[in-house]
């Protein structure tokens, strides 16, 4: 294997490992031949790039056009964690606009002030150990 694809393997997996513990519990790296998306996560498309320099408004056509009319996220990690920038910088992650704009509305409707959520406005859809793990880094 490639250097190149180690490192995209590794962030694969990274961020397969950080969906897993928000509660997507069948969440899943797809089969490498295949070009459309990085992880299974229903009802989300998720692809990761793992670089030094990004080119998003490369990725994201491409990704819009895999993810059709479900939403999509683009995991970008930065490549060189052995730089102040690369630490500083981590990981983000890319959104549509009007998808991060209902997320948003989301968040404020399902958790209450300290952290905790109100669980009686969260989408029965909405993985449970997902809601379990809402607003756990804004309680002091």
């Amino acid at each position: 294997m490639s250097k190149a694809k180690q490192k995209g393997t590794t962030g694969e997996n990274e961020i397969l490992e950080l969906l897993q513990q928000a509660g997507f519990l069948d969440a899943h790296r797809t089969e490498a031949s295949r070009e459309s998306h990085d992880i299974h996560c229903k009802p989300f498309i998720v692809e990761v790039k793992f670089r030094k320099t990004w080119a998003l408004f490369d990725w994201i056509p491409k990704l819009r056009k895999v993810a059709g009319n479900k939403p999509w996220v683009l995991f970008a990690i930065h490549g060189d964690r052995r730089t102040d920038k690369g630490r500083h910088v981590g990981r983000v992650a890319v959104l549509d606009a009007d998808f991060a704009a209902e997320l948003m509305h989301l968040w404020c409707a399902t958790v209450k002030p300290r952290g905790r959520v109100n669980r009686d406005t969260v989408d029965p859809d909405y993985p449970a150990a997902a809601v379990d793990g809402l607003g756990q880094q804004n309680s002091d």
